[in-house]
């Protein structure tokens, strides 16, 4: 009894440290590489604790090395950005303007009505109340409202860690060469942009702190 207990404890205690180590995504919103391994561990320290048999050391390797596989990952993801996209995905707009965009729904593999269950979850109840909506990579819905927004247009993402959002630039009617062209006046390359935000009026261009010009700028 006193070594199940022990063995209990030493389990907790390890779980608690890998969840620790991987990161505060793991308490909040879980992407599906995360949510895999947060399973795994949890199964693992399972199996140890119901069989006593097992030795306690294997347990608390595997635990070790689906934790190191973990920050890897997430390492390679936060460097390199093709890889994030290809283990996260990208955001997908769902609702531009007030309407639905319908080719985006296959894509994502949801019906008209999980859409209109999602807008009500956010006490939106018509799609007309919408100026942008996105699907994140973690499944939830992201909203501008009219109301929320003061009838003001929503900032949309052009460009995020070297990748450029086509359809963004479509829905203001823009194109790749007004993109280089904003770029070459401000002086940066794609590579040493962090976020570039645009909704038609206001630009947001935010530089990498590695970049000899880091620092938000709004340009009107």
């Amino acid at each position: 009894m006193l070594s199940s207990i022990l063995r209990t404890v030493i389990v907790y205690g390890a779980v608690v440290a890998a969840l620790r180590l991987m990161g505060k995504r793991q308490l909040g919103e879980l992407q599906p590489s995360e949510l895999v391994t947060t399973l795994l561990v949890s199964n693992v320290a399972s199996i140890c604790i119901d069989e006593p048999d097992l030795p306690l050391l294997s347990s608390l390797v595997l635990i070790v090395l689906l934790t190191s596989l973990e920050i890897f990952s997430s390492t390679l993801a936060y460097l390199n950005p093709n890889y994030a996209r290809i283990l996260f995905g990208k955001p997908v707009t769902v609702i531009r303007d007030g309407k639905i965009v319908q080719e985006a729904l296959p894509r994502l593999r949801i019906t008209a009505g999980d859409l209109m269950e999602a807008l009500r979850g956010k006490d939106i109840f018509s799609p007309e109340e919408v100026l942008w909506a996105v699907v994140e990579p973690n499944g939830h819905i992201s909203t501008a409202t009219v109301g929320n927004s003061n009838t003001a247009e929503p900032m949309l993402p052009i460009l995020v860690d070297d990748q450029i959002y086509h359809e963004n630039l479509e829905a203001l009617r823009l194109d790749e060469k007004w993109l280089k062209d904003i770029l070459a006046s401000k002086g940066v390359s794609r590579r040493e942009v962090l976020l570039l935000l645009y909704n038609g009026t206001h630009l947001l261009l935010v530089q990498k702190k590695t970049t000899p010009k880091g620092g938000p700028e709004r340009i009107p």
